[in-house]
């Protein structure tokens, strides 16, 4: 019987991405938590505008996603790879010299589109450089960066905020995350993929909205709605409603290990062909967390 060679997934390409896109969330988490508690500290701004700030981040990420998609299918996506790294790079550096409310609000939204097209562009990438073969299991394992850095980012940031009380620290440790991520993306190697488009397709609507695809991106929708309002509140809930004034980025640590566990073992079945069942699963288990 001829013995079927399985293609290589851990290539330097694809270490390369998946560290690029554990730094680019590292850099994020390590905001999420503690911006609550800086904006109400640097400008004494109220619940609601900061709720209202934060969100932005998220809106316009969203906006520009049917956008980012159009984008890495016309130009040459490890080129918009780069741009969009340095883009969302230069955005932390912003947060250092906004003086007022209304800086840190556009700075704020400014950066959700960057981090909207970056997500995107990195993750297409990482499908290009990953054997077809392999695609769900690679997938899997590319998901676990985004899961390590939601364990490590939290965590240290708020211990960083419970140790020196110093902002600006968290703001240039993401800097650097963003910069060595940026490196990282550099070296990756694309594959020869296919002919280059000389007549660009007329613009239509398939191009940003691909239409049999809603029922499962609102279901996406109303499943991150629910985590990003635990995510973002968590460490305020904690402290003003629990009294825990330490220790809150443990809750992350606990929820990416169930997420590394559940990635490690879904990407498996997903090359098998249970697609469907290992959402009805992660649903189910998720509605009863």
């Amino acid at each position: 019987m001829e013995k079927v060679v399985r293609e290589k997934l851990w290539t330097h390409s694809f270490c390369a991405v998946a560290a690029g896109n554990f730094l680019l969330f590292f850099a994020f988490y390590l905001l999420l938590p503690v911006l609550p508690m800086y904006l109400s500290e640097a400008f004494a701004a109220s619940r609601s505008t900061a709720g209202f700030i934060l969100s932005s981040y998220t809106i316009t990420a969203l906006m520009i996603r049917p956008f980012a998609g159009y984008m890495v299918d016309t130009f040459p996506r490890k080129k918009l790879l780069l741009i969009c790294y340095f883009t969302f790079l230069l955005f932390f550096g912003g947060y250092l010299l906004a003086g007022t409310l209304l800086l840190f609000a556009i700075i704020r939204a400014g950066h959700g589109i960057a981090f909207g097209l970056l997500t995107v562009s990195n993750s297409t990438v990482a499908i290009d450089v990953m054997p077809s073969s392999r695609r769900g299991e690679g997938i899997g394992y590319y998901g676990v960066s985004n899961n390590l850095a939601m364990a490590v980012g939290p965590t240290l940031s708020l211990y960083i905020h419970d140790s020196f009380a110093n902002f600006d620290y968290i703001f240039l440790l993401s800097m650097v995350s963003a910069t060595i991520g940026l490196i990282c993306v550099s070296t990756i190697r694309m594959p020869y993929r296919r002919e280059p488009i000389l007549e660009k397709p007329p613009v239509s609507l398939d191009r940003f909205l691909l239409l049999k695809g809603m029922p499962e991106a609102l279901t996406l929708i109303f499943f991150s709605f629910s985590y990003g309002v635990l995510s973002t509140y968590l460490a305020v809930y904690g402290k003003e409603e629990l009294g825990i004034n330490s220790g809150a980025g443990f809750f992350f640590v606990l929820l990416a290990v169930g997420l590394i566990l559940s990635r490690l073992t879904s990407g498996r079945w997903l090359n098998r062909g249970y697609v469907t069942r290992n959402i009805l699963v992660g649903m189910l288990l998720s509605l009863l967390g």
